[in-house]
């Protein structure tokens, strides 16, 4: 039977089981009181177990476990318990027709006897969703050992059928590298000890049974998923290591446990647990150390924070040290207008030895949920909810470029608010919020947006910009390179959020953003400056290197740079904040510069 009409066969039984929600069904309470069962099927069998309160009116996820070689489904069953540790799930675990799984390296017994069973599994799921409602959507698989090398060859050869997929104490066979082509982008989690010497984690070389790598086997199914090429890397729990990648729907994780050998379990790792926490968050990407997901409207934005009374680790919603604020890092973009917390990646650890620090990335930026939405102004009401949401009471805001667009409308909207008092804030080569200057921000590229946004999202959606998006992360990464020549640089985040640029929507966010910034700034061009709360204004000379390289705009932008310089004093003048002259700089202050930015933020905390 092959995919589609397995799936077409499950779909109709789907059907078939709600219809019937209200007849009898005493054959289910039967086995909801014997909770677990041995199920022959035609010459096969398999246990199934239900979860402890199982009802029968009730949509279930299915996970196949596939016991080691020479072991079987009860086996497996002792070693894994997934029913003992979740409601959710109807658990299979299969009985391999002899003493091996035929995982797909065409190099065993079964594969000699000319054992299917990919057809068994095809058989077994529809089987079990005749017996019992099962979500089609939520179909998972987990093996062990030699049932781990089986569950990849399902991850080859069935990806539409699962959700995710887990295979522990299992590299991968060679011959199935060479075969696998994962059709379906597929959530994928290896758990392998490294002084494994069964199936050792380093691979081996075999006549027959040859096994590559641990390492590459992930890599391998990570591009066959589509991933982007940088994994994060972290350590995970104290002696395992976790590499993950991330195709912007699905992950494809390892995780390298130092001192495991060929075993399930591991000291300090619960790998049931973790089967089953991975499968629930297998569409939410992993994140790097300091990072979180924080709940707003119906999307999540994502926090970095760093805190001194802990080193630089995340620290929770409650205020600590000595209730100075805490500084809110909010980006713009550079020349290409990428903008996220990358460009904070060197201020904010500096910051954090004196400050709680949160870089809180706009919708569709960095590992932010996307919104088709998105713009400076609509990331008004969903920064004040994040805010909330931390519990944070007494903020300064220190902006990159545009990022003062949503400062400035915050302030306005939210100065008098019970909840969050904006203490002041530092405005980083800020956006110039006059006639000429605003006029300039509107011509081209946001002309070419607006007039073809609705043409370019599906052509966005087809990667027709991947390349040419890749090329300019390079040119970024070089010249950062350059002006930091490295130093106190933390390009692991840096590369680990910079890489998500790649991603389809984020290359769609950028286009909405831009689209969306003639109405950004119509917003904020006759708001009069502020008096309420002092406003540093960090001015570089930056536009000297634009006026040079368009010398047809050069009246227009000496313009634009000259007026700039006379409203950022004006700004710092009228609120009684500093204006800060950078003379021979980039437009990447904080990371060229961000002992200038420490030392603003803390002239203005100072004033408090």
């Amino acid at each position: 039977m092959n995919i589609k009409s397995l799936k077409s066969v499950v779909l109709a039984i789907g059907v078939i089981m709600l219809s019937a929600c209200n007849q009898s069904m005493s054959g289910q309470a039967n086995a909801a009181k014997i909770n677990s069962q041995k199920i022959t099927l035609n010459e096969r069998s398999y246990v199934l177990a239900l979860p402890q309160n199982y009802q029968a009116n009730k949509n279930y996820k299915l996970l196949l476990a596939f016991h080691g070689s020479g072991g079987s489904g009860k086996n497996m069953q002792n070693i894994a318990g997934f029913e003992r540790l979740s409601d959710e799930y109807i658990v299979v675990y299969p009985d391999s027709k002899i003493e091996e799984w035929n995982d797909g390296c065409q190099c065993n017994k079964t594969h000699r006897l000319g054992i299917d069973d990919l057809d068994f599994v095809d058989k077994l799921i529809v089987d079990v969703t005749s017996r019992y409602s099962v979500d089609i959507g939520q179909i998972y698989a987990a093996g062990f050992s030699q049932g781990g090398l089986f569950a990849q060859n399902l991850l080859c050869n069935r990806s539409e059928v699962f959700k995710g997929i887990a295979s522990i104490a299992s590299p991968m066979s060679v011959q199935l590298s060479e075969s696998c082509k994962i059709e379906k982008p597929t959530s994928y989690m290896m758990v392998h000890g490294k002084k494994d010497n069964v199936l050792p984690f380093r691979g081996m070389k075999h006549q027959r049974f040859g096994l590559i790598s641990a390492p590459k086997a992930i890599s391998l199914l990570a591009k066959q998923n589509g991933s982007l090429a940088k994994p994060l890397v972290k350590d995970d729990e104290k002696g395992v290591e976790l590499t993950a990648y991330w195709n912007g729907s699905e992950k494809t994780h390892l995780y390298a446990i130092e001192r495991g050998a060929h075993h399930w379990r591991f000291d300090g790792f619960n790998t049931s647990s973790k089967v089953l926490d991975f499968f629930a968050s297998s569409n939410t990407p992993e994140l790097p150390k300091h990072s979180q997901l924080v709940a707003v409207d119906d999307g999540r934005i994502h926090v970095r924070t760093m805190d001194e009374s802990t080193g630089g680790e995340q620290v929770g919603s409650e205020k600590t040290g000595d209730n100075k604020p805490t500084i809110v890092l909010l980006s713009g973009p550079n020349k290409y207008f990428h903008a996220d917390s990358a460009w904070f990646v060197k201020v904010q650890k500096q910051l954090a030895k004196q400050y709680k620090v949160r870089a809180i990335d706009r919708p569709g930026n960095g590992w932010s949920d996307f919104d088709e939405t998105t713009s400076y102004v609509s990331f008004v009401d969903k920064l004040y909810q994040t805010l909330v949401a931390l519990n944070e009471k007494e903020v300064i805001f220190v902006t990159f470029s545009s990022g003062n667009t949503t400062a400035s409308l915050f302030q306005k909207k939210y100065a008098n608010d019970a909840n969050i008092q904006l203490k002041g804030m530092v405005w980083i080569d800020p956006d110039i919020f006059l006639p000429h200057s605003i006029a300039m921000y509107q011509d081209y590229p946001v002309t070419f947006y607006r007039k073809n946004l609705a043409k370019l999202m599906p052509h966005l959606q087809t990667g027709a910009w991947t390349e040419r998006t890749a090329k300019k992360l390079v040119a970024e990464r070089e010249e950062i390179q350059t002006l930091t020549k490295g130093k106190s640089m933390d390009w692991g985040y840096y590369d680990a959020i910079s890489q998500q640029r790649l991603l389809i929507d984020r290359q769609q966010t950028r286009g909405l953003e831009i689209a969306h910034y003639h109405d950004d700034l119509n917003a904020v061009a006759n708001l009069e400056l502020i008096e309420q709360i002092p406003v540093s204004v960090i001015d570089s000379d930056f536009e000297i290197d634009q006026i040079k390289d368009s010398p047809d705009k050069a009246a227009a932008m000496t313009q634009w740079m000259e007026e700039g310089t006379v409203w950022a004093k004006q700004v710092a003048q009228k609120s009684k904040g500093q204006y800060i002259e950078v003379s021979n700089a980039h437009h990447l202050v904080p990371l060229e510069h961000p002992d200038v930015v420490v030392n603003a933020v803390n002239w203005l905390a100072g004033k408090l």
